[in-house]
């Protein structure tokens, strides 16, 4: 997707009510758009600027703004906050792990914000806004910058949704950045909170790899739907030839080339972060669970791998099925042309009108060489018969 230029229409924005709390902090308790269609750059258009001037008909209106979540936590003390000014965020200790966890990609202040309290190039904030990145790892002196697709089962309608999700490490510090608030991370956040596994005795590499785990385990949720649909279209196969399940198949081709393109690049990615000369982040202690973790990216990939043969596999099939039935009834018309050409040359013959042919006055003529064409039809059919042609 190519980076869009600023916009000079006009932009209804939505009104928001904010409640004032304690210290100066800010609620969001609504929050409305429908700007879904176009939220990659009519949204970060509209935050450029937070008040704008609307004319004297019109009321004016505030675009929300983005309050991240912050985990400040080390083996003992934890502290999760929504702040509203990532310059509020208190400094952490040398011991102290910092994960900013950005829901939403519209509030180009909060970015701004961000790129200057953590030094983060501008370049990677422009990644950050553009929501139809490819899967990639950028490895800086002292930070990684990874772009992943989550891809998750809607738990109602079980419908397939990709969204993107970008990673910025840096020495114990973590930041997320999302495009909309869902669930997938709640297991991670209760762990830290309850103190369980691994996360708050180690540094913040593990919470890194600890993440990207639960969008991997999220790739086998979605295969584990897609195996259900695979099995019932071979059954469907053995059942009945219909179009609507070749659309199936081939929607579901197309949705494992699109799954494949977003994860196959994740095996190259967790190599990378294998390596001490490519990144000084990771600690060896981590390395060994990225190993596994790329064992599961393979194992994601040969399966996607395995759907595509079964799917293309069930279109040649489908073709065959098709071929045969159309074979059949070629070979019925077949049969019923060869047993008319003999039919058809005696009527022929004796439809010449000829004054000097004995048969035509004969008595019994007619009776004769109708016996005769009944009789080759009969011999042709045993003889088809034989022939297994039918």
């Amino acid at each position: 997707m190519s980076f869009a230029s600023h916009s000079t229409e006009s932009i209804p924005l939505k009104e928001i009510r904010t409640t004032p709390l304690n210290d100066g902090e800010l609620s969001m308790t609504d929050f409305l758009t429908d700007e879904d269609n176009r939220r990659d750059r009519a949204n970060s258009f509209i935050c450029r600027s937070t008040f704008r001037h609307a004319p004297a008909s019109q009321e004016l209106q505030i675009f929300a703004r983005i309050r991240p979540r912050v985990f400040i936590y080390d083996q003992d003390t934890i502290e999760e906050k929504y702040y509203n000014s990532i310059d509020s965020i208190p400094i952490r200790k040398d011991n102290e792990c910092l994960w900013i966890d950005v829901i939403g990609m519209h509030d180009t202040l909060l970015l701004s914000s961000i790129s200057r309290r953590f030094k983060i190039h501008p370049l990677v904030i422009l990644d950050v806004e553009t929501n139809e990145q490819r899967t990639k790892l950028d490895v800086f002196e002292d930070a990684l910058f990874l772009v992943i697709k989550l891809i998750y089962p809607d738990q109602v309608t079980q419908k397939i949704h990709i969204e993107q999700i970008c990673f910025y490490l840096k020495e114990n510090i973590l930041i997320t950045f999302q495009e909309k608030s869902n669930a997938i991370f709640d297991r991670i956040r209760h762990r830290i909170r309850q103190n369980k596994g691994r996360i708050r005795r180690s540094k913040v590499d593990y919470l890194f790899y600890s993440l990207i785990d639960t969008i991997v385990d999220k790739y086998m949720d979605v295969l584990n739907i897609v195996n259900i649909e695979v099995e019932a279209i071979d059954h469907e196969l053995m059942k009945t030839v219909s179009r609507d399940t070749l659309e199936t198949v081939y929607d579901l081709k197309r949705d494992m080339l699109n799954y494949r393109r977003v994860i196959s690049p994740l095996k190259e990615i967790i190599n990378r972060l294998q390596k001490e000369e490519e990144t000084q982040i990771i600690q060896e202690s981590t390395i060994i669970y990225l190993k596994d973790l790329f064992d599961h990216v393979v194992q994601v990939t040969d399966t996607i791998d395995i759907y595509r043969e079964m799917l293309a596999s069930f279109i040649d099939f489908y073709m065959m099925l098709n071929s045969n039935a159309m074979n059949e009834v070629v070979k019925t018309l077949t049969i019923i042309s060869t047993i008319f050409i003999p039919l058809t040359f005696i009527v022929g013959v004796y439809g010449m009108n000829f004054h000097n042919m004995p048969e035509l006055h004969w008595k019994y003529g007619y009776f004769v060489v109708l016996s005769v064409m009944v009789l080759l039809t009969i011999l042709m059919l045993v003889w088809f018969k034989r022939k297994k042609w039918f």
